[in-house]
C-alpha cells in the first residue's frame, strides 16, 4: 500500500515538471460550458520481480565450513526475549513456536535474549540476572530440546556495551558467568553466543579481547560447549577476517549476518535513517523501469551510485543482485580457509515491504549459497515484518517457506 502511494505521488509530481502546467489562475473565469470531471490517473502497479533463475551460475567455492551437526537449518525467535519486557514488540514466546519450528524441518532454534534491563538484571556488581527471568530463559530451552531442537542462547541488545566496551564489559562477563554455571549441566544440543552485531565504539581490537576474556569465563563451566562469536560491525561477513579466536579451540564458531543488498531488504523500514526510505524495490536487480530514489538520498553519494548501478548494471554486475550474496559468502570462505574454524550465518532475511517474489527469490539464494558452502543457518523471524512463521494460526509464509526448506 505505502510503495504504490509513494510511486503515484512521484509519477504525478514527474508529469507536472514535465509538462510545465502551471495552476489556472482564479481572476480568468472558467469556460461557461459543462466539462466532464477529468479522470485520476490510475496508479501504477507496485514493482514485482520475476521468479530468480535456479540454474544461475555461482563463483567457484573457496573453501567449505566443516558441519555442525543439529545446527544446519533454523530460525529466530526474535520480538520475544530480546524486547525490551516480553511481547512489548507483538511477540511473546509459547510452545507452538518450537513445535511449528519442529514440524517444518528445522532442527535449531536461536534464542536472541536481553539480559540487560532493570527488571531483569542488576546494573551494579555482581550484576546478577533475576531469578524470574532466569526461569524464563530456562523454558525456552526446555521446549527447544523436549521438541528435538538444539538452540542457540544469544546475549541481545546489549546496547551499553556497543556504546561504552570498557564501562561494561565486566557486566558482559558477569552474565556469562551466570549463564554458563547454570547451564553446564545442559546437553551439546545448547549453545552460546557471546555477544550479537558488536558495532559502534565496540572496535575490532577491543572486541577480540573483550570476545577471548569471555570465552575463557564460559570454558571454566563449560569446556567444550559449542560458542558462537560476531565480527564487528553488526556481524558483517566482511570484518570477520578481523575476527582472532582462539585456534585450539574447536568448539568456537565464527559467525555473520546476510541482509545485503541492504537497500533492498530493509526498504521503507521504520527504524531505519531516511537513505532507505526508498520502496519498490526488487531483487534482483535491474528494475524492469528504472527507480527514482527518495529525495532524502540526494546528497548520500553511496545510495545515489548504488541505485545508479541497480538501475543500470546486468544482473550478473548489479548491486542489489547475486554478486553482492556472493561477494559476502566468499569473505566467509576465505576466513574458513584462513583459521579452519567453522562458520554459521546466524541471520537473513528480507522485510515485507519488498514484493513476495523478490522475498522468496533472496531467501532462497542466500539459503541455498550457504548450503552450497556447508554453513548451517537460521533465518531472521521477528514475529513482525520479517515474519515468516505465524503462530497465532498456526500457519507458515508459504513462498519463504518453500525457499527455506524445499
Amino acid at each position: 500500500m505505502f510503495r504504490s502511494f509513494l510511486t503515484y505521488t512521484l509519477a504525478i509530481a514527474a508529469v507536472a515538471c514535465a509538462t510545465g502546467e502551471q495552476p489556472r489562475p482564479s481572476a480568468v473565469p472558467a469556460p461557461a460550458v459543462a466539462t466532464a470531471p477529468a479522470a485520476t490517473p490510475p496508479a501504477p502497479a507496485p514493482a514485482v520481480a520475476q521468479p530468480i533463475d535456479r540454474a544461475l551460475p555461482r563463483p567457484d567455492t573457496i573453501a567449505l565450513s566443516a558441519a555442525l551437526p543439529g545446527f544446519t537449518k533454523g530460525i529466530n525467535l526474535g520480538n520475544g526475549l530480546d524486547a525490551p519486557s516480553e511481547g512489548e514488540w507483538g511477540t511473546t514466546l509459547s510452545e507452538k513456536h518450537f513445535q511449528m519450528a519442529k514440524s517444518a524441518g528445522l532442527d535449531h532454534v536461536r534464542l536472541p535474549v536481553r539480559f540487560s534491563t532493570a527488571a531483569r538484571s542488576d546494573a551494579n556488581p555482581p550484576y546478577a540476572i533475576k531469578e524470574e527471568f532466569f526461569k524464563r530463559v530456562d523454558w525456552a530451552i526446555d521446549q527447544a530440546l523436549a521438541n528435538k531442537l538444539s538452540i542457540i542462547v544469544d546475549v541481545h541488545h546489549f546496547e551499553e556495551i556497543h556504546k561504552d566496551p570498557n564501562a561494561n564489559k565486566a557486566r558482559l562477563y558477569a552474565f556469562w558467568q551466570q549463564i554458563g554455571a547454570r547451564y553446564a549441566r545442559r546437553p551439546p544440543e545448547v549453545a552460546f553466543e557471546i555477544l550479537n552485531e558488536p558495532n559502534g565504539a565496540l572496535e575490532p581490537k577491543l572486541l577480540n579481547e573483550i570476545t577471548k576474556e569471555a570465552l575463557k569465563i564460559i570454558r571454566k563451566t563449560n569446556p567444550t560447549r559449542l560458542v558462537f562469536a560476531d565480527p564487528y560491525f553488526w556481524a558483517s561477513a566482511e570484518r570477520l577476517a578481523e575476527l582472532d579466536l582462539p585456534a585450539g579451540d574447536k568448539n568456537v564458531v565464527a559467525t555473520f549476518h546476510v541482509y545485503e543488498p541492504h537497500l533492498f531488504t530493509h526498504q521503507g523500514a521504520s527504524w531505519m535513517p531516511p537513505e532507505w526510505g526508498t520502496r519498490g524495490i526488487v531483487f534482483p536487480g535491474p528494475p524492469s523501469t528504472p527507480i527514482t530514489p527518495v529525495r532524502a538520498t540526494a546528497n548520500q553519494k553511496w545510495v545515489v551510485d548504488w541505485f545508479e548501478g541497480y538501475n543500470k548494471l546486468p544482473i550478473s554486475d548489479n548491486p542489489g543482485g547475486p554478486k553482492r550474496v556472493f561477494d559476502l559468502f566468499d569473505h566467509a570462505a576465505r576466513y574458513v580457509k584462513k583459521t579452519g574454524l567453522r562458520v554459521y550465518l546466524g541471520e537473513f532475511g528480507a522485510n515485507d515491504i519488498a514484493d513476495p517474489q523478490s522475498r522468496e527469490n533472496y531467501v532462497w539464494l542466500v539459503r541455498t549459497e550457504a548450503e552450497r558452502r556447508g554453513i548451517g543457518w537460521a533465518y531472521w523471524d521477528d514475529g513482525g515484518s520479517f515474519k515468516i512463521m505465524n503462530v497465532s494460526n498456526g500457519t507458515w509464509n508459504e513462498s519463504l517457506r518453500k525457499a527455506l526448506l524445499d
